[in-house]
């Protein structure tokens, strides 16, 4: 006995033990009832309590300073108001949380004193000092698991260290003992939304090349064998080409698959911009922007034509399936609403209803029952009769060219909540989960109960989100203790 030495707090304790009084097991104590009718009493629970350690130690002190010296060294060991490791030489593989308990005493006597110093054990236990650590695998019925073995003689907490390595909605832990359950079992990782979804925009002439030449659905059935030209950034009509009555030239576009790989619309926005303006009075042209549907056909369109030799009146007539809706009319002079760095036009399709916008004034009109969806587009600049390009219009182009397909399924990813590369931290002993060192308790679901590891093995399986994969990387973590 005389070379056991002990440490508390992580300072050595500078004293010669002669004695030292450890409890076999913590006091047990036993709570009874009695039961009428019946001798003695029924055991309802039992439970262990505090311990005490005591050690009856001995200084030498040659001089009376030694003496005080010791008092303030000591009174700087023990005089800590909160647990700390006290670790004897005999066991250096272990801990006692403890704290100085009661009066200390010291009996100073000429060259050798002696004393008591007596620790309050609050949880009876000796601790391992070091950790134990079992990694999780998944196992033959596809469940992560690990068996926990402790080889201490008291329960302990468990604690589990947890990297996600991708999105995760919840954390579930399992035992014979208990489950806890972080986050939500249903949450989901991606969901189909909507957004609106730009499939076609020409700002150039060139981007028009995109187009079919030659090609479209018409209001009627036009020759389409002009051709094209350019002027400045504007798409012009090069040559009329031929015909008895209007004709002139066509570009056509079937509408790219959105992203969702579905191919038409029924909810859109065809939106131009042209310029239609003349020179002199006796000039004539036609522009159309028609939108054709699914089955090939009409489904709507804008129809600017002046016909008029005799006075500079034009008119804009929109129309769905050939049939006329609304009709706009004006004189294209400069100050026209089709003048240049105006002239714009649109389609637009939400469900049933339909809107058009010619001159700044919007038209709408509701065809229930039309649930066509939009293929093509069509644009067509023409002439009519022999007339040829010397009595065309003299301003008669398209700008630009947009396409916007409403409502687009899209799948979105929903943020979940623990991120790849989130650690998450569930202490046993405290009870507690904390997501990269921070605190976390909302997470912990009603009815979670921790529970600890008894002398054996435990097995412990963990649950978390179909969606997560690869699966979360997880370490349970017990330190074992002794009665």
């Amino acid at each position: 006995m005389g070379l056991l030495t002990a440490t508390f707090g992580g300072q050595n304790l500078p004293i010669k033990i002669t004695k030292l009084d450890r409890n076999l097991t913590p006091p047990m104590k036993n709570t009874t009832q009695t039961v009428e009718n019946r001798d003695g009493a029924a055991l309802q629970y039992s439970a262990f309590e505090e311990s005490t350690i005591t050690i009856d130690y001995e200084i030498n002190n040659y001089l009376s300073r030694d003496l005080s010296e010791f008092r303030r060294n000591m009174s700087g060991i023990l005089g800590r108001k909160e647990l700390q490791k006290l670790i004897f030489s005999d066991e250096p593989d272990k801990f006692y949380e403890a704290i100085i308990d009661g009066a200390q005493t010291l009996d100073e006597e000429f060259l050798k004193s002696t004393g008591t110093l007596t620790f309050l054990i609050p949880d009876g236990l000796a601790h391992s000092a070091a950790e134990k650590t079992f990694s999780a695998a998944i196992n033959s019925d596809g469940i992560m698991e690990t068996t926990i073995v402790n080889n201490g003689t008291a329960p302990v907490p468990i604690s589990y260290e947890i990297t996600n390595n991708h999105e995760n909605g919840y954390i579930g832990i399992a035992s014979e003992y208990g489950a806890m359950q972080y986050g939500y079992v249903d949450e989901l990782d991606k969901e189909i939304r909507q957004k609106s979804e730009t499939l076609i925009n020409y700002q150039k002439a060139t981007d028009f090349n995109a187009m079919t030449d030659g090609q479209g659905i018409l209001t009627e059935n036009f020759p389409k064998n002009g051709t094209w030209a350019t002027f400045y950034n504007y798409l012009a009509l090069g040559n009329a080409g031929s015909g008895t009555s209007w004709h002139g030239a066509s570009k056509m576009i079937i509408l790219p698959a959105d992203s969702f790989g579905e191919v038409g619309a029924h909810n859109f926005l065809a939106q131009t911009q042209i310029w239609f303006e003349t020179g002199r009075v006796p000039q004539t042209g036609l522009l159309e922007f028609v939108v054709g549907d699914e089955d090939g056909h009409h489904l709507a369109s804008i129809h600017v034509i002046k016909s008029a030799t005799t006075v500079n009146d034009a008119r804009a007539i929109m129309q769905i399936q050939l049939n006329e809706k609304f009709r706009y009319q004006f004189e294209p002079n400069y100050k026209s609403v089709t003048s240049e760095g105006k002239g714009q036009m649109y389609i637009r399709k939400i469900g049933d209803q339909f809107e058009f916008l010619f001159g700044g004034v919007k038209h709408q009109v509701r065809i229930p029952g039309l649930n066509k969806k939009a293929k093509s587009l069509t644009i067509f600049l023409g002439q009519f009769g022999n007339r040829g390009t010397g009595t065309l219009v003299n301003r008669m182009y398209f700008k630009n060219l947009v396409f916007r397909k409403d409502n687009v399924n899209y799948i979105f990813d929903i943020p979940n909540r623990y991120k790849n590369g989130d650690e998450i931290y569930i202490d046993g002993e405290a009870s507690k989960i904390y997501k990269n060192g921070v605190y976390v308790g909302s997470d912990e679901m009603v009815g979670t109960k921790y529970f600890k590891a008894p002398p054996g093995e435990t097995k412990v399986q963990f649950y978390y989100s179909d969606f997560s994969v690869p699966t979360p990387t997880i370490e349970a973590r017990i330190r074992e203790a002794w009665l």
